[in-house]
């Protein structure tokens, strides 16, 4: 955990990444961080110009190739693993089998492939089992793992996989490993829904813009997030301009237009030393 406040939107999300919120993991990345991460975040959150300057690099508008990125510079500037390959596809005889996201080493030289995601997955119990669903319904955290598991992850375990690492890894096996960071989001169906989902510190939750007036109890504001700004927690300060939770209803005209779901950061103002913040997807009634 990071112990003293961030500023910098880059180096928040990768503080974010840092601490660790994963929804699936393979590999356990603590023990690899530099043993002066706080100092460098700190240093980086004062001088963020490399940081800047690597995200820059990023052409792609996608939340995936953002985070992507924000991994690579967190694997080569705050970790002991040495990076050997990043997007390295795995081709024969013209034919591609496909791509190794990354490729590391760790210090007593043992070689892991890393298969990388960034997910935000939905709770429909009645969908089962592909009862956490993305938010346009269109992906699956079943469907995102069977895929990885049984085709990405295998790769460096075929003939072509070891061949076209063979001169790097000599006679070293590499261990795959999936590495999915995100957040899941409980079902807002009714004020029990609600009590049970406070006191849960990991997870977001989603409601129908119908029901919005169930959170009105505990919480005044909410800001709409915008990609790739869904990771770490917003720079909120005394001018901080929310809009009024009542003010939620528009969105049910605003989803006769654009009918995608909207990412929202939620504010509580009852209490004013320890306030409460969420993360919450208010979705159509037809969702």
């Amino acid at each position: 955990m990071i112990v003293k406040p961030l500023y910098h939107p880059l180096v928040k999300d990768l503080a974010w990444l840092v601490e660790g919120h994963y929804i699936e993991r393979d590999f356990d990345l603590q023990p690899y961080w530099v043993v002066d991460i706080n100092e460098r975040l700190l240093l980086l959150d004062r001088d963020p110009e490399s940081l800047v300057a690597a995200m820059a690099a990023c052409k792609s508008h996608f939340l995936g190739s953002y985070f992507e990125t924000l991994f690579s510079f967190a694997i080569e500037h705050l970790s002991h693993l040495k990076i050997h390959l990043e997007h390295f596809q795995i081709e024969s005889d013209g034919k591609t089998f496909g791509e190794v996201d990354m490729l590391v080493e760790t210090p007593d030289g043992e070689l892991h492939q890393f298969e990388i995601a960034i997910k935000f997955y939905l709770e429909r119990p009645d969908l089962y089992p592909h009862d956490w669903i993305g938010p346009n319904k269109n992906d699956s955290l079943l469907k995102k793992i069977t895929r990885a598991r049984e085709h990405q992850l295998q790769i460096l375990q075929t003939e072509e996989g070891l061949s076209a690492i063979s001169e790097l890894a000599k006679g070293r096996q590499p261990v795959s490993n999936l590495l999915v960071f995100g957040r899941l989001y409980s079902a807002l169906n009714s004020k029990e829904d609600i009590n049970a989902w406070l006191k849960n510190d990991e997870r977001g939750g989603w409601i129908r813009v119908s029901n919005v007036d169930l959170l009105m109890p505990f919480f005044e504001g909410y800001l709409i997030l915008q990609k790739p700004h869904w990771l770490s927690v917003p720079n909120i300060s005394d001018n901080f301009s929310f809009n009024s939770l009542q003010s939620a209803y528009n969105l049910v005209g605003d989803f006769l237009l654009d009918d995608r779901p909207r990412h929202i950061f939620l504010m509580s103002t009852l209490y004013k030393i320890d306030q409460t913040h969420k993360y919450v997807f208010i979705v159509p009634d037809s969702w």
